[in-house]
């Protein structure tokens, strides 16, 4: 299988590396790697691409996952009707593909996978990413939207916090009055968190990723 595979060339690697802290705590947890053998890499994000705009922002919440078990789509379905007692108007739009003929409760609207421009057209106009993740390995999308100038509440999990570094109101993702608690917080005050995420974002860079694999090479190569 895949895992097996990994696990072994993990373990037979002069050096690993991981894209998170949180990823290279796995590693050493699960595969018992030595943890001066993994070098933490961050991910990147395309910030040309992914920038603010002046549009207007419109009541929804944006989620861009697949419909799998640990993006924990049924819980956000719970706080999205909490917040909807109050907020009405609110919606919450779901990108990503496994959605079809899966049920979506009221005030859940379904568009499938998007294009790079959607995708950025969404951040720039969404009231606020939602992230209720149960786990990832790094959580590219909280950097995106940060970059669109887009406010993000997002689950305390995973590598999540450490991508995010304070920029995010973070939730526990197993509660779903918690996260309606920390949406609800983050819409009622979302510019601080808009300004703390684009100065945030701008250490995801491709650019730095790249220089920093090729220190790993030159440290391999001496």
């Amino acid at each position: 299988s895949r895992r097996a595979v990994y696990g072994r060339l993990a373990r037979d690697s002069d050096l690993v590396i991981a894209i998170s802290h949180h990823a290279k705590q796995t590693l050493v947890e699960h595969l018992g790697i030595a943890p001066e053998r993994v070098r933490v890499i961050h991910l990147g994000a395309d910030l040309d691409v992914f920038t603010p705009s002046d549009a207007e922002r419109r009541p929804f919440l944006l989620y861009p996952a697949n419909r799998w078990s640990h993006k924990n789509h049924e819980r956000l379905f719970e706080a999205v009707a909490i917040l909807r007692a109050t907020r009405p108007d609110l919606e919450l739009v779901l990108t990503g593909s496994g959605h079809e003929g899966k049920p979506v409760p009221a005030g859940v609207r379904v568009i499938g996978r998007v294009s790079t421009n959607d995708l950025v057209e969404l951040y720039r106009t969404a009231s606020a990413l939602v992230y209720p993740s149960l786990f990832e390995g790094f959580g590219i999308p909280v950097v995106e939207a940060m970059a669109s100038g887009c406010p993000v509440a997002a689950s305390d999990s995973s590598s999540i916090p450490e991508v995010a570094g304070g920029a995010a109101v973070l939730f526990d993702p197993t509660t779903p009055e918690a996260i309606a608690d920390a949406v609800d917080a983050l819409l009622a005050d979302p510019a601080p968190y808009v300004a703390r995420g684009l100065e945030r974002a701008q250490r995801f860079t491709w650019s730095a990723c790249v220089d920093a694999h090729v220190r790993v090479y030159q440290e391999l190569a001496d």
